[in-house]
């Protein structure tokens, strides 16, 4: 079996659809907080206007918990989804977002992944 980096950063990008979408999932044999989730709203033209953003984190064991729902995004603004601190997540939990204009918000999050031995 290959060994699991100790301490791993990444940085996940994605553009929001209307579909709820899992764009980030913990790997097995990894514990990861997530320190930044930054959404923005890149809509132009015709497309621009404020949007909303829902996100959820489901665990296997205990269900899915929004922890944004339908926040509103002005177009050419963004938010920070977690403002006040982080979010832990085990492995297999998994990080869905979706919105109500298709393609109009990008997702940034920073994760801090850490091997579990």
């Amino acid at each position: 079996m290959a060994a699991v980096a100790l301490n791993k950063f990444l940085t996940v990008r994605s553009r929001v659809t209307t579909n709820q979408v899992g764009i980030y999932t913990c790997p097995v044999g990894v514990a990861a907080i997530i320190t930044l989730c930054q959404a923005t709203n890149v809509s132009e033209g015709l497309n621009s206007g404020t949007y909303n953003i829902t996100g959820i984190h489901s665990r296997t064991d205990g269900g899915a918990f929004k922890f944004a729902s339908k926040e509103q995004i002005p177009v050419n603004d963004s938010m920070n989804l977690f403002p006040d601190g982080r979010l832990a997540m085990e492995t297999n939990d998994v990080l869905y977002f979706s919105s109500d204009g298709n393609q109009q918000i990008d997702i940034v999050l920073s994760v801090l992944e850490t091997a579990k031995q």
